[in-house]
This record gives C-alpha cells, structure tokens and sequence, in this order.
C-alpha cells in the first residue's frame, strides 16, 4: 500500500454518508461516517466523524486517535468521564467499554490495532 497523506481539511471530504449509531442512548440518535485507508484489514487507520448524542462504543480492539474537531465526554465503564477537545490525542486499550457523549461534531484521525496473542 502507498504512503496516503492528507492535511486536515481533506481528511473529512473522504467520508461516506453518515449512518446511525447501533447501540444510542436516548435523542438525539448520534450518527457516524468513518473509512479506512487500507481497507477491511484488523489493523486499520482511517478518519471518522460523529454527530452529537449518547452512545455505547462498539470498537473492542485498541485504538490510537487525534481529535480534530468537536468536544465529547467518554465515561469508561471503569474509571473516570474524560473529556475530550479537538487537539487531543487518546489511546484506548483493547476492551475499553463506555458510553460517548457528543456535545459537538466530533472528528477524529485513528489507528485501530490487531489484537495481540
């Protein structure tokens, strides 16, 4: 696969149509938009976006990410509510669990990792 390079603003124009969350928590209904540079690989790297609403997270495996845009509040089912700005950068271990808050549009450049023997 080629080195794939962007800058911020042409990260987002990549982005498929938005569709629902699976698992929402009341209104409004968070939807995502979300495409992987080198495709259905475990490991993968990609750019996401989520509107505002509450939601359980789906992602198990480990996960690296820099927020561009939006705040959030991510409450792990163990541990404390972290909030989370554009500029940030946050790594999830694998089985992280939780619920997001989406106060505003949130987008994010990520890395998702196999899961190690």
């Amino acid at each position: 696969m080629p080195i794939v390079s962007f800058r911020p603003d042409d990260l987002l124009q990549v982005l498929p149509d938005a569709v629902p969350v699976k698992v929402p928590l009341g209104e409004p209904v968070a939807a995502t938009r979300s495409t992987s540079f080198n495709g259905a690989a475990a490991s993968r790297a990609g750019v996401w976006e989520c509107s505002p609403g509450d939601w359980r997270r789906q992602v198990m495996q480990a996960e690296f990410c820099t927020f561009l845009e939006g705040e959030a509040v991510f409450e792990p089912d163990d541990g404390e509510p972290l909030t989370i700005r554009a500029g940030d950068a946050v790594y999830f271990p694998a089985g992280t669990g939780g619920i997001w808050r989406i106060r505003k549009t949130l987008k994010k450049a990520f890395v998702v990792f196999d899961e190690t023997p």
